[in-house]
């Protein structure tokens, strides 16, 4: 890895796995709105969809040196659509982090408190990642 990877990285090895905890439970509170508006099978690839916000943060803590991402991944998370992200990374963030600025997902189903401001430490690392993918600093 590359000694760079974590300048300007603003969260430590802890709040980055708080975080990354975080977004799990937000992402299990939408599959429950989602459950209770929509059939299970839709319900399933709902969440299967918001899980996707999940996968920067999965290469961060794997390429940053935190950690296996196992250690950060629930039971539900695909790890084969994980590696799949991992194929064309840059466009696909920079796909994640124009959505997700244009509208806080967390909200689409129903409101969730405080998602804001995950969301706002979300597309910290996801920028931070993507300068460094961009920069040559890191390579997946």
């Amino acid at each position: 890895m590359n000694k760079h990877v974590l300048d300007g990285f603003p969260y430590s090895k802890e709040e980055f796995g708080e975080l990354c905890a975080t977004v799990d439970i937000l992402i299990m509170e939408v599959f429950k709105q989602a459950s209770s508006k929509f059939s299970s099978v839709q319900a399933l690839q709902i969440l299967k969809g918001y899980q996707s916000l999940k996968y920067p943060l999965m290469v961060i803590w794997e390429y940053y040196g935190f950690g296996n991402v196992e250690e950060i991944t629930i039971p539900t998370t695909s790890l084969l659509y994980y590696q799949a992200f991992k194929v064309d990374t840059i466009d696909t963030l920079n796909q994640i982090i124009t959505g997700v600025t244009a509208e806080n997902p967390f909200n689409f189903y129903g409101t969730i408190s405080n998602s804001e401001k995950v969301v706002e430490k979300m597309l910290i690392a996801y920028r931070h990642l993507l300068k460094n993918l961009i920069s040559g600093n890191l390579y997946l």
